[in-house]
């Protein structure tokens, strides 16, 4: 049998080795979201959403590359690049303006999120009446006020973050935050203040919103993602019981 030269020996080895994992792209909210979602400097996302799409890569052989981006930039990049392969977290009613003409396609699956009004703990029960300025992280949109805004009862006041929003809250600038419970519990956590501070007012407008991920070029990804959360139907609500998400 004749023997090989070195660069034939070389070609084998380097053919015999599997190929490297497709990177999907993830266009996200660049908020700190945590215990739903967070995104770090070095763009390392964390949270419930993240280890859902990480556990769903994983299984697809994929790996993930997370692009943070404002929220009014995310519809932008999703028209601009056409190799941005998904967004999270998305809904089919948000920002409908800057989606005109951009065709998206959206998970069937989603994970299910509390929107609440939370107020100082001295000013529960007071009602809506007493709501006339209401904090809101720039960018989102405060769904269950709705009516109230086509009315003119109340006025939004828009923040960079829930923690420009909490010491507003505290100095009596605004009167109430339009925000995620959970996400709210962990922001006062972080700056070292009383957990039962800021609380959800269960008689004032709340509503559960749902975050789907969505593509604007690969529907044939948020198919699978559907088969992928069909096939494991307790791994959502494990995610939901590790991340303390009970709202």
């Amino acid at each position: 049998m004749p023997m090989l030269r070195p660069w034939c020996l070389l070609l084998l080895w380097l053919t015999s080795l599997p190929a490297s994992a497709e990177t999907l792209r993830v266009v996200m909210d660049r908020h700190d979201y945590y215990p739903h979602y967070q995104v770090d400097a070095e763009q390392s996302a964390t949270g419930l959403g993240p280890e859902l799409l990480h556990r769903f890569a994983e299984h697809e052989g994929y790996q993930l590359s997370f692009l943070p981006l404002p929220i009014r930039r995310v519809y932008h990049q999703l028209r601009a690049d056409p190799d941005i392969d998904l967004a999270y977290p998305d809904n089919p009613d948000w920002a409908l303006p800057l989606k005109q003409g951009l065709p998206l396609y959206y998970s069937r699956h989603s994970l299910p999120v509390l929107d609440g009004t939370l107020v100082s703990s001295t000013r529960l029960g007071r009602g809506e009446a007493a709501i006339r300025l209401l904090g809101l992280v720039r960018g989102f949109t405060p769904e269950a006020w709705q009516a109230q805004l086509a009315r003119g009862q109340l006025q939004l006041v828009e923040a960079s973050d829930l923690e420009a929003l909490i010491k507003m809250l505290q100095r009596g600038r605004i009167d109430a935050i339009y925000a995620n419970p959970e996400v709210v519990r962990q922001r006062l956590q972080q700056m070292g203040l009383a957990a039962d501070s800021v609380r959800l007012d269960p008689a004032l407008p709340k509503l559960v919103t749902h975050f789907h991920l969505s593509s604007s070029q690969r529907r044939d990804l948020l198919e699978r993602f559907d088969h992928f959360l069909d096939q494991q139907p307790e791994l959502l609500p494990t995610l939901q019981r590790r991340y303390g998400i009970t709202e």
